[in-house]
């Protein structure tokens, strides 16, 4: 008999809100002819790339000489205003978890060193590995684990890249178990489709495919092993729903599997 798992629930990115490129213009420069560099505007900062590659962000910009003299090659308008965002979460199979709050850009180099252009992947990592580290094995109500991500993320988070988050509030729910007799539910419920409607699914042309699916699966695994094992069940699983079809859909099903 196995013994229980000692790992944390697993912590899955959702949906997210709020996040746009930071990276706001990128232009080519020239030394000739002689001009200063645009102006940050409020809220912005300027990066230059230099012809040896190194990254620049003086406040303000460069004067027409020091463009001169310095060549930079490119130049990046970062954008540098506090964003608010929403994010949702899955913690292990119970658990839905909202997180909302501020990302920031605070360091405009790194952002263009590397390359940050869309902050949503590194920021939700960065919030997946707060949250993980923060549960306990054994996470079963939904107060306690509250507590718990509110604390650890109580001040701020580093996101690598020059990006911050802060001013994070956490909201848990318990998720919905998605069981056979909930699929079923789902598949059955077209009360909101037309009939004839193109872009309604029909539950009997759906159950076929899952049958296929399922029949495909097992002519080219087996039904040894996990694997085997599982599609077993899914195939058993998929013929239950098709018995417990309305009549009308369960006769599409059935004449397909003849």
């Amino acid at each position: 008999m196995s013994e229980p798992s000692q790992e944390p629930p697993r912590v899955r990115p959702g949906d997210t809100d709020g996040f746009t490129n930071p990276i706001l213009y990128i232009e080519e420069l020239r030394r000739i002819p002689l001009n200063r560099s645009r102006a940050p505007a409020t809220g912005t900062a300027l990066v230059f790339r230099t012809r040896s590659g190194r990254l620049r962000a003086p406040a303000g910009g460069y004067t027409a000489g020091e463009m001169f003299l310095l060549g930079p090659r490119t130049g990046y308008r970062i954008d540098v205003t506090p964003h608010g965002f929403w994010a949702s979460f899955e913690v292990g199979t119970a658990f839905a978890v909202d997180v909302v709050g501020r990302w920031t850009v605070v360091d405009p180099i790194e952002v263009v060193a590397n390359r940050i252009s869309d902050p949503e992947y590194a920021c939700t990592a960065a919030l997946c590995d707060r949250m993980a580290a923060a549960l306990p094995v054994k996470a079963d109500d939904p107060e306690a684990v509250r507590e718990r991500l509110t604390a650890a993320l109580a001040g701020e988070v580093a996101v690598t890249g020059g990006v911050r988050l802060d001013e994070l509030r956490v909201d848990v729910g318990v998720a919905e178990v998605l069981t056979g007799e909930r699929v079923l539910q789902i598949l059955v419920a077209e009360e909101d489709v037309e009939p004839g409607d193109p872009d309604g699914t029909e539950s009997g042309q759906l159950l076929q495919e899952l049958t296929e699916l399922a029949r495909q699966g097992l002519d080219e695994h087996g039904a040894g092993g996990k694997a085997g094992r599982a599609l077993v069940r899914f195939h058993e699983l998929v013929t239950r729903m098709g018995e417990m079809l309305p009549p009308g859909e369960r006769q599409v099903h059935d004449d397909h599997n003849e």
